[in-house]
């Protein structure tokens, strides 16, 4: 008798092994339209640098990309001759409704004897490829599109939040330290054309006074609103990299594709552009001062760390303001008297500690009345 139990055995897992290869795939579909037009652009290039993945829209404008997981947090290019290339973190196009890429028209750099420099902010001309008048715009190059991410979260955090479309951002009625009027303006980016590497992206910012005037050809406006950008710009690096830009190995903290623990400043935001952690990194590990806050811009926690553990006073309040805990920490241990208290202001608890032992402590209700008082006996 031919016993069948080995075949079943190896058709389970072909088909475990087929499941397992499905979940480890990411599937993009999307369409790409002209931004100007409104009409669905076929035969746009869809491609990860420096990877052999990619694809081409249809006729109809229509694409589907599949990727290993493990890439889902590459840049993916969309580019087409006359336009402005696409750039995106793969991430960002995964929302169940597809993606939907608008593609605008080439932009030109007339400037061209004077270099576009790396994150230093110069005004340049511009011509656009269907248009015969050219326009001056801030403009600066940096090298990866993740800087370019910090920088729209600061100006988020700095004038308010707006919505990415494509690959621009407009604010209005913003306020400029020292001008006694609002502006407009209009933030692109987009892979650069005049740069050594393929993940090389340029920004250009379009800035008008509420009479519709660009700023950047202004006499009388221009030096300062280059500098207001620039010391934004120059804020984004000196408050480090963003902590989407680091990966957790072993407890230990390191730039995506580095192989030594990262040192340095990092910060986070909520996706509706409030900062959502600011600290550092020692050798991989959180190492002095940390600030915490909620999405709705409310401190949450603070406090410092001394070779990745808590130690000294750390605060910790509710999402509407409210203290809700005060503690001290000897080496992630708590020492010394702490405090909790109620969404009502109301003291909760206070307790004694000594390297994290309860030596004594005190309860109230809501109303202020002690309802336990306990000493322990070591």
């Amino acid at each position: 008798m031919i016993r069948k139990y080995p075949i079943l055995f190896l058709l389970f897992l072909i088909v475990s092994f087929a499941a397992y290869t499905q979940e480890k795939k990411i599937i993009i579909k999307g369409h790409v339209v002209s931004a100007s037009r409104e009409e669905p652009l076929a035969s746009v290039n869809i491609f990860i640098p420096g990877k052999s993945l990619g694809t081409i829209t249809g006729n109809d404008g229509k694409f589907t990309l599949e990727i290993p997981a493990e890439n889902k947090k590459d840049t993916v290019i969309f580019s087409l001759l006359g336009y402005k290339p696409y750039v995106s973190v793969i991430s960002q196009l995964t929302g169940k409704s597809g993606a939907f890429i608008e593609l605008e028209d080439s932009l030109f750099l007339l400037n061209e004897i004077k270099a576009i420099c790396f994150d230093n902010i110069d005004a340049l001309k511009w011509k656009n490829k269907n248009e015969s008048k050219s326009i001056t715009m801030l403009s600066f190059a940096t090298r990866r599109v993740d800087n370019v991410a910090n920088y729209i979260n600061l100006l988020k955090e700095t004038h308010g939040y707006t919505k990415l479309k494509g690959n621009s951002l407009k604010w209005k009625k913003v306020v400029i330290p020292g001008f006694k009027f609002k502006v407009d303006y209009h933030l692109s980016f987009f892979p650069c054309p005049y740069c050594p590497e393929e993940e090389n992206v340029t920004v250009t910012i379009e800035v008008k006074d509420n009479k519709g005037n660009n700023l950047a050809e202004s006499p009388e406006y221009k030096k300062e609103i280059i500098r207001h950008f620039q010391n934004l710009l120059d804020k984004t690096f000196a408050q480090g990299i963003d902590y989407n830009q680091l990966e957790k190995r072993l407890d230990i903290m390191y730039l995506k594709k580095s192989n030594e623990p990262y040192t340095g400043k990092c910060f986070g935001y909520f996706e509706n552009g409030q900062k959502g952690l600011r600290g550092e990194l020692k050798n991989g590990v959180r190492d002095g001062y940390w600030e915490f806050w909620y999405s709705n811009g409310q401190k949450k926690v603070e406090g410092s760390y001394v070779d990745g553990m808590k130690n000294g006073e750390w605060t910790y309040w509710y999402s509407d303001g409210v203290i809700r805990m005060k503690a001290n920490y000897a080496m992630d241990a708590m020492d010394g008297m702490n405090y909790w208290y109620y969404e009502n202001g109301n003291k909760k608890k206070e307790a004694l500690f000594r390297d994290g032992v309860y030596l004594q402590k005190t309860e109230w209700d809501q109303n202020g009345k002690i309802i336990e008082a306990t000493h322990y006996v070591h």
